[in-house]
């Protein structure tokens, strides 16, 4: 063979060399590629997802900052409404201190009434009606009355005692008591609260509904009015 075939063939070899290196390295270029853009999609992904749930993670607490502020607001309001509340019921009892005040003109009358109310409610042979020691002359008075009237509108005799117990004076520091009685069975096992503070009590929860609205005025969100027939 002569030196120009072996020439020839040395560069057909080295051609086919080259465009086989040229065919590997666009093959691999398009394989990097691919992995390339694989990879970025598969991190555009998850980025994506990641910032998903940054967001719903933010927009989980936004809204539960949103909602303690509003129960905030809400307790707030409801501290509020109870501080007046109570100032109502401080100004109240204030009243029934005069009124239960042993000087106070119609206070015996007033024993009386709610002694008589007490024997129609507990309708008994005998009864212990318990009292401030400021009140037991006052009261003794009234029990007398008391029963008497009882018998002309029940026609039953009722024998009244004064309950050795005292009820808690007005100064006292624990639960005072603004005046009034307690009517209790000889067992104790019944008792008619008709002391002020135990009337007060029942009027103010049969009528704080009322007393709210002319406070505060009707809830913007209630849809239901109770009105009466």
């Amino acid at each position: 063979m002569s030196s120009s075939a072996i020439t020839q063939m040395v560069n057909f070899i080295k051609q086919e060399a080259k465009e086989k290196c040229e065919e590997i390295m666009i093959k691999a270029d398009e394989e990097f590629h691919q992995e390339k853009n694989r990879i970025v999609q598969d991190e555009k992904a998850k980025v994506k997802k990641e910032m998903e749930r940054k967001f719903k993670q933010v927009e989980i607490q936004r809204r539960i900052s949103f909602s303690n502020e509003v129960n905030d607001s809400r307790l707030k309001v409801l501290k509020s409404r109870d501080e007046v509340v109570n100032q109502v019921k401080t100004v109240v009892m204030n009243e029934l201190y005069k009124l239960g005040d042993p000087s106070s003109q119609g206070y015996k009358d007033l024993c009386n009434k709610l002694v008589l109310q007490g024997l129609y409610q507990l309708n008994e042979t005998t009864v212990l009606v318990r009292c401030r020691k400021s009140d037991a002359s006052i009261v003794q008075g009234a029990m007398g009355d008391a029963a008497k009237a009882f018998k002309s509108a029940v026609g039953k005799e009722v024998k009244l005692e004064l309950d050795k117990e005292s009820l808690p004076p007005k100064d006292d520091a624990i639960s005072p008591c603004a005046g009034g009685v307690k009517l209790l069975t000889p067992d104790y096992k019944i008792c008619v609260d008709n002391t002020l503070n135990g009337r007060m009590d029942v009027v103010l929860a049969q009528k704080m509904p009322d007393i709210k609205i002319m406070l505060f005025g009707r809830s913007a969100t209630r849809t239901h009015i109770d009105t009466d027939m």
